[in-house]
C-alpha cells in the first residue's frame, strides 16, 4: 500500500504539539468538540512542509473555508514565523 503524501506534513505539524490542549484557530472549538483535525498548507502548495505553513484546523474550517467545498471566504491570515501566532481564541470569543 502507498504511503499517504500528507503523512509528512502531519507529522511535522504535531512533532512538538500536545493534540490535547488543541484549539482550532478557524474556530476556536478544542479537540473533543470537532469531527476531525487537518493539516492545511497556509500557501496551499502541499509540497511545502515548512513548519511556518502548517496549520491544524478542525475539518469544518479547512474544507469551509480553505478549499471551497461548502463556502467561498478565507478565515485565515497568510503565515507568519513559527511562534508569533497571536492567543487561539476561545470557544465563547471566536477569533474571525
Amino acid at each position: 500500500m502507498p504511503m499517504d503524501e500528507r503523512q509528512p506534513a502531519r507529522d511535522l505539524y504535531w512533532d512538538d504539539r500536545d493534540g490535547s490542549s488543541y484549539r482550532c484557530p478557524g474556530c476556536g472549538r478544542p479537540r473533543d468538540a470537532v469531527d476531525g483535525i487537518e493539516v492545511h498548507h497556509r500557501d496551499h502548495r502541499r509540497h511545502n512542509s515548512d513548519p511556518n505553513n502548517l496549520i491544524g484546523l478542525c475539518r469544518d474550517c479547512h474544507q469551509d473555508g480553505q478549499h471551497d467545498n461548502r463556502r467561498t471566504s478565507s478565515r485565515l491570515d497568510p503565515p507568519r514565523p513559527r511562534g508569533t501566532e497571536p492567543p487561539t481564541p476561545t470557544a465563547s470569543e471566536p477569533g474571525f
